[in-house]
């Protein structure tokens, strides 16, 4: 696995602190995106707990190994720093803060576009479905708020952070199969919470018929949609 950071790594246990200060300009932006994203971009103390994935990479810099990528390593440093902080501000009451707003942004970002990928559906909103976005947004904020903290995580680091199923399981300390088996959940999670608002009035329609049997004209779809 070729990994140009690595070299920079290598020197920066060497004892070259140019090195380190060229990763902290390189990761900088993203640790902080991540940690906004998973604590919510209200919560006070999201710059510091970025500075403090950087003073870790500084003092345990000899940790790494080159058998991971070292962003893949940097996500994992990140990752423990944002559940050290929950488990300080009290994890219930702050993932409650940290919902479909710390995952988009305030002001909507490029991704708010996005829930289809999340959901898995291929059907467009024509032009007036998308009057209601304001409206379908609040509903998105509610159900992403509402998933399992590993099952956000998991949707951050993936669809928002561009990680492979990979990286996603090296960066949350857990396997392929878990990683994929979490996002199949968090999809499935969304759909039902969002079927009718995102999907219109007939969505949870079509899928109570489909537990029931296959429906004419939904069933090639909703099988491509669940692949």
């Amino acid at each position: 696995m070729s990994d140009p950071d690595q070299r920079l790594m290598r020197r920066f246990q060497k004892g070259d602190v140019s090195a380190y200060e060229v990763l902290v300009h390189k990761f900088q932006a993203p640790v902080l995106s991540l940690c906004r994203r998973y604590l919510g971009s209200r919560c006070s103390g999201v710059d510091d707990v970025a500075q403090e994935v950087f003073l870790r990479i500084y003092r345990h810099n000899a940790t790494y190994e080159p058998k991971a990528k070292v962003s893949t390593w940097i996500y994992r440093v990140t990752v423990n720093a944002c559940l050290n902080e929950i488990r300080r501000l009290g994890a219930e009451k702050n993932r409650r803060m940290s919902g479909f707003t710390a995952v988009f942004g305030d002001g909507g970002e490029a991704g708010d576009s996005d829930t289809g990928a999340i959901l898995a559906d291929a059907r467009a909103p024509s032009p007036p479905e998308r009057l209601e976005e304001g409206e379908v947004a609040a509903h998105v904020r509610a159900a992403i708020d509402a998933l399992p903290e590993q099952q956000r995580l998991a949707v951050v680091l993936s669809r928002y952070h561009g990680l492979s199923y990979e990286d996603v399981a090296a960066s949350m300390d857990t396997s392929v199969p878990a990683v994929k088996s979490l996002l199949t959940r968090a999809r499935e999670n969304l759909s039902k919470a969002l079927a009718s608002h995102v999907l219109g009035d007939g969505a949870r329609a079509r899928a109570t018929s489909a537990d029931a049997g296959p429906v004419a004209g939904s069933s090639s779809r909703s099988h491509r949609d669940e692949a």
